[in-house]
């Protein structure tokens, strides 16, 4: 039984997970990380992505993402924004933090589901991870 935090959450991402998943097992796979709170642990593949240098670059984007408002637009928006003064791609930035958020290397959008998540329980997780 999911918590009503949960349900909400899962609710307002269903027409992304629906877009990536062919099953319910699928959909409910792409959604774990949305039924509970706190930092995620990492499948195989997220785990390599987390590499001390992604951990680093994660960290230092924390705060450009921090400043900005809370929404998609803004966060996907001060991601590129880092990305390109750091003379990275926004695939350096995004995975890392996909990966830390989500404890996976796919999901729906990861900028929508970082708001969807909220401020704190984003961070939460981000923070975890970004050494």
């Amino acid at each position: 039984i999911l918590s009503e935090k949960a349900r909400e959450r899962l609710l307002a991402a269903m027409s992304s997970l629906k877009e990536r998943a062919k099953t319910l097992v699928q959909l409910d796979q792409g959604a774990e990380f949305l039924y509970t709170d706190g930092v995620r642990d990492l499948d195989a593949g997220a785990a390599k992505i987390l590499t001390p240098d992604a951990r680093a670059v994660m960290a230092r984007a924390l705060p450009a993402l921090e400043a900005t408002d809370w929404s998609g637009p803004a966060l996907e928006a001060a991601a590129r924004a880092f990305a390109e003064s750091n003379g990275l791609k926004l695939g350096d930035v995004a995975q890392p933090l996909r990966a830390a958020v989500t404890g996976k290397t796919t999901s729906p959008p990861l900028f929508e589901m970082l708001a969807l998540l909220g401020r704190e329980e984003s961070l939460i997780r981000l923070r975890a991870y970004g050494s």
